[in-house]
């Protein structure tokens, strides 16, 4: 029986070696940094974590961290004796190889504090599956999800819910802070594609965490911005994009993507007699995109909101990351059962709102807008819009409509688009245009598209005494 027995994971000299360097070397910009991202309870020795947060008692109210203050504390609280006494505190000092290691010990600490913890979450999940509480199989796998998810998330950072000291949140600020810094992937935003609604959103970009969507009436292009992130993500961020389509079946968005990448009008695909030349290059555009690996569709009719979190988690687990979840959309997902359809459509929001917190990552909802907006003299699309949806401007991050002129007048250029950036929680909102052709963005130039535009607008209001 004791030879089957298993100790728990831990380093003991690593811990040994973390309080002598403090001790040590306790000015150095190291320890200080060990005592930002270190707690107590990630060592695995109880007398190593009583000993720690004297040191870090002692670093907090500016005293010396040496031998011998250390020794006064923990032998006026009474806890001398039990962590070893004056002689274990020495040869803590004596045997640390280089305080200079401190980090990399302290590295070692939390890695073996991460790995109890998810043998702790195992063992959870393994008294949910074998309960008989009354769950149902689906819920008790969403559970044992949600636990897997927490493992990947605490394994960054070795946080708890619930509650935490600000001291805690501070040194997850400074990690994060030194990932931008060192433009590492996952401390940065994510860029959309679209050259001047980039500009507009740095240096922020989108923050990831964050639920962006995007309104528009039919034929406004949705579809053609949806597919055209997705992309951008995938190739140029190089992230796992997760496009669920519940409008347009898989084989067909392929189909606008292969084209939109390619700048190949779709129609090719259509005539006997297509260009070898066009056909080639599109081909090989939708080669690439395969080989990329990073963009998955998912075209399951009238989806709830816990098959895209299922299937979204299951790809985090897999990859590691995920860059965007796109949902075409809205008003399509199957949605609970409630008093009224905008508080149905809520629950979703707030669901899709939580899984791109989860996953690091950004959710970009796309939803349909109520065609009252088109009896307004002015029809630019506003969040207050959205078809059956009245709580989508307090669950989301950015919200930006897509309107053309066009699709109102005949005798306006059918590719002027505008993307008005009604919401942005992270920065500045505003206008920026660019024109739409055959599926495809291309950019302008900003300031003669804002001119053309404003020419356009007071010309009907010269025609009526201005107004």
């Amino acid at each position: 029986m004791i030879d089957d027995y298993k100790l728990p994971p831990n380093n003991y000299e690593a811990e040994q070696a973390v309080l002598g360097s403090i001790m040590l070397d306790a000015q150095s910009d190291n320890i200080q940094r060990v005592f930002s991202f270190l707690k107590p309870d990630m060592f695995y020795s109880r007398q190593h974590g009583h000993i720690f947060k004297s040191l870090s008692d002692l670093n907090t109210k500016g005293k010396p961290l040496d031998l011998l203050t250390l020794a006064d504390v923990l032998e006026a609280s009474g806890e001398l004796q039990n962590v070893g006494g004056f002689a274990y505190l020495a040869e803590l000092s004596k045997n640390t190889p280089s305080a200079a290691n401190v980090i990399h010990y302290a590295n070692a600490v939390k890695d073996k504090a991460t790995e109890r913890m998810a043998i702790t979450q195992a063992n959870r999940m393994l008294e949910i599956l074998y309960s008989r509480n009354g769950m149902s199989t689906e819920d008790k796998i969403e559970a044992v999800q949600a636990l897997s998810m927490q493992i990947d998330e605490r394994a960054k950072t070795v946080k708890r819910g619930g509650l935490m000291p600000f001291f805690d949140v501070f040194s997850e600020w400074l990690d994060v802070v030194d990932g931008r810094l060192a433009q590492d992937p996952a401390s940065i935003g994510i860029t959309s594609g679209i050259q001047a609604l980039d500009a507009m959103l740095e240096p922020k970009r989108i923050v990831k965490g964050s639920l962006f969507v995007i309104g528009a009436r039919p034929k406004m292009g949705k579809t053609t911005l949806y597919t055209s992130m997705a992309i951008h993500c995938a190739l140029n961020e190089n992230l796992p994009a997760l496009a669920f389509s519940l409008e347009m079946p898989r084989v067909q968005l392929a189909e606008n993507i292969i084209s939109q990448n390619s700048g190949v009008n779709s129609k090719v695909f259509y005539l006997n007699d297509y260009d070898d030349n066009k056909f080639s290059l599109a081909s090989a555009k939708g080669f690439e995109i395969a080989q990329n690996g990073n963009l998955y569709i998912d075209d399951t009719p009238g989806l709830p909101l816990a098959h895209i979190v299922a299937e979204s988690r299951r790809i985090k687990r897999e990859r590691g990351v995920v860059g965007m979840i796109l949902v075409d959309y809205l008003t399509l997902m199957k949605a609970e059962k409630a008093e009224r359809n905008d508080l149905a459509y809520g629950i979703i929001t707030k669901g899709l709102k939580n899984l791109a917190k989860e996953l690091n990552c950004v959710v970009v909802l796309l939803t349909q807008l109520n065609r009252d907006l088109e009896k307004r003299q002015n029809k630019r699309p506003l969040p207050s819009d959205s078809r059956d949806t009245g709580q989508i401007e307090q669950d989301c991050d950015y919200w930006l409509g897509i309107y053309r002129e066009g699709a109102y007048e005949e005798n306006v250029n059918q590719a002027e688009t505008e993307y008005l950036l009604r919401l942005n929680r992270h920065g500045e909102s505003g206008v920026v245009y660019a024109e739409q052709r055959n599926g495809i963005i291309y950019p302008v130039d900003q300031e003669q598209a804002k001119r053309r535009n404003i020419e356009r607008e007071e010309k009907p209001k010269s025609k009526k005494g201005g107004y």
